[in-house]
């Protein structure tokens, strides 16, 4: 039962007619389109309709990611299981997703009911959710608190050599102490070190292979359309050491910001480059995307970070940026015109009909990983 602290505006935006279909939201993709299969509430957890809804032709992802953040929020930061339980449904109904089944695997975990937490994982696990290694562990922490160690130690020994890397922490989960006081805790915890060459380098390895490598040279999009971002992959809150925006200056979830891997750029013996997008998830689909280069070392350490491409603001000018492989970023700055005046209509659904150039800008990775801006010349076509 959702509590009544939760407001009464969103409550409304997520409400569900009888038979499962979503009620006309102002930013969810048109209804001319055929849906084929629908989804209730009951529904949630029948693997083949979750799969088959899937494969409906409208979408309600920007629906599902806000109501995603909110159970996150919910969950993570204000600790209300109840609110998160009704949120994170609500996502699942809109467009199942790996991130919300995986989260609401967690919250029925803290209210101790296993069997639809495994339910949870195991559909988080259908649907492709990252870190694997982390579903593995928390099966594992699952049977340990249902005293099945044998299971446990089963799942633990995968998750480490899946690349579950906190080693630290699984000597004092207390959702592992059945587990670590059972015969069988050692030799699974042996039997996954030796799986293993190095964690953290498993860890990191697991991160950075879900960015996609494009031929260079390579320009990014300065827009996307919801499904196009969606299939890039969100990045997962358990890879949050890699990208530290997903905490704000309070030490909580950045829950209002949504982060999609999107491509490696550059690999070098010294470091590896990647470009990940940011996207204030709360402005719906007409939001900017802002693209930031990470550069790491081989082991996942950070370099140097520099926002690269798009806009942060839906006033600012957008930085196009074409990526070379001698690592040099050539960015023309674009004005856009709006259809229509944004300072007397303002920019929400005010689509952008044109872009005129109105500066330049280079930047090289240096063998070092460091992103440094140049004064290359814009007519400069080397390093294709």
């Amino acid at each position: 039962m959702i509590k009544s602290i939760l407001p009464l505006g969103i409550l409304a935006a997520a409400v569900l007619t009888s038979c499962g279909e979503p009620q006309t939201i102002t930013n969810t993709t048109t209804q001319q389109k055929r849906i084929d299969i629908e989804l209730a509430d009951n529904e949630l957890f029948e693997t083949s309709k979750i799969l088959a809804y899937l494969d409906n032709e409208v979408k309600y992802l920007d629906d599902a990611n806000q109501l995603f953040l909110q159970g996150l929020d919910a969950f993570k930061n204000k600790k209300n299981l109840d609110s998160a339980d009704y949120y994170l449904r609500q996502s699942i109904l809109k467009e199942p997703s790996g991130k919300a089944y995986f989260e609401l695997g967690n919250v029925f975990m803290d209210e101790k009911n296993y069997v639809m937490a495994l339910q949870s994982y195991d559909l988080a696990e259908n649907l492709d959710y990252q870190p694997f290694s982390k579903i593995l562990y928390n099966k594992s922490c699952l049977y340990s608190l249902q005293k099945k160690n044998e299971m446990s130690g089963q799942y633990l020994e995968y998750a480490l050599q899946a690349g579950y890397n906190n080693l630290d922490h699984i000597s004092k989960d207390k959702d592992l102490e059945s587990l670590r006081e059972s015969r069988h805790f050692k030799p699974a915890f042996e039997k996954g070190l030796r799986g293993m060459s190095n964690p953290e380098n498993l860890f990191w390895l697991q991160f950075k292979k879900l960015f996609p490598k494009y031929p260079m040279p390579h320009t990014a999009p300065i827009s996307m359309n919801q499904a196009e971002l969606t299939a890039l992959q969100y990045i997962s809150y358990d890879f949050e050491k890699y990208i530290s925006e997903m905490r704000d200056e309070k030490f909580s979830r950045e829950v209002s910001k949504g982060f999609y891997h999107y491509a490696q750029v550059y690999e070098t013996d010294k470091f590896v480059g990647i470009v990940y997008i940011v996207k204030d998830e709360f402005l719906g689909l007409g939001a900017p995307l802002a693209y930031r280069l990470a550069t790491f070392t081989h082991d996942g350490k950070l370099i140097d970070k520099k926002f690269i491409a798009g806009s942060e603001y839906l006033s600012d000018n957008i930085m196009e940026a074409t990526f070379k492989k001698n690592r040099t970023i050539h960015v023309n700055l674009l004005e856009p015109t709006y259809e229509k005046d944004p300072d007397k209509e303002g920019y929400q659904d005010n689509a952008i009909v044109s872009t005129s150039k109105v500066g330049y800008l280079e930047y090289k990775v240096m063998s070092s990983g460091k992103i440094v801006e140049t004064e290359g010349s814009e007519n400069d076509t080397a390093g294709n």
